[in-house]
């Protein structure tokens, strides 16, 4: 058993790209937290943001699809936004929907990010190269045509 502990964590060690990617997703979304967060926002909050600029009033659950989180951290983000007065969540007329809405102060809140993030999104291009978005579209185009699972 302990045999097939020790080779395991070798061999996740040596190549294991959950563990890869994992990292990369936690280095990356630091520099992103780091340069928003004197804006009281997150990288996951101004994706959300972004989403209900593009696309409006959208249902939570559709929100998580487009952004490919569970649904609870959606549920979160949109009630911590909602107090900041950033989204608008409102039940349908029979109560079993809800969809959030963009307010003024977080398209305002959006805008404002834009200084940041292009700062933040040049230095990792910087580091990564300029077709690291492009190899990971690629990816993540890959990993969609696969299915979850």
């Amino acid at each position: 058993m302990q045999q097939d502990a020790e080779e395991l964590a070798q061999a996740m060690r040596q190549g294991c790209l959950g563990v890869r990617i994992g990292r990369l997703h936690r280095l990356v979304s630091r520099r992103f937290d780091l340069a928003l967060r004197p804006l009281g926002l997150t990288l996951p909050q101004l994706e959300i943001l972004a989403a209900l600029q593009i696309g409006g009033r959208l249902k939570p659950g559709a929100i998580a699809d487009a952004l490919a989180v569970e649904r609870s951290t959606i549920s979160r983000n949109l009630s911590r936004m909602e107090g900041q007065g950033w989204i608008r969540v409102e039940s349908a007329p029979s109560g079993y929907s809800k969809a959030a809405e963009l307010t003024d102060a977080g398209a305002e809140v959006l805008a404002g990010a834009g200084d940041a993030w292009n700062r933040t999104q040049e230095a990792v291009l910087e580091l990564l190269g300029s077709d690291s978005p492009a190899v990971l579209d690629g990816w993540l185009a890959q990993l969609s045509k696969a299915g979850d699972g």
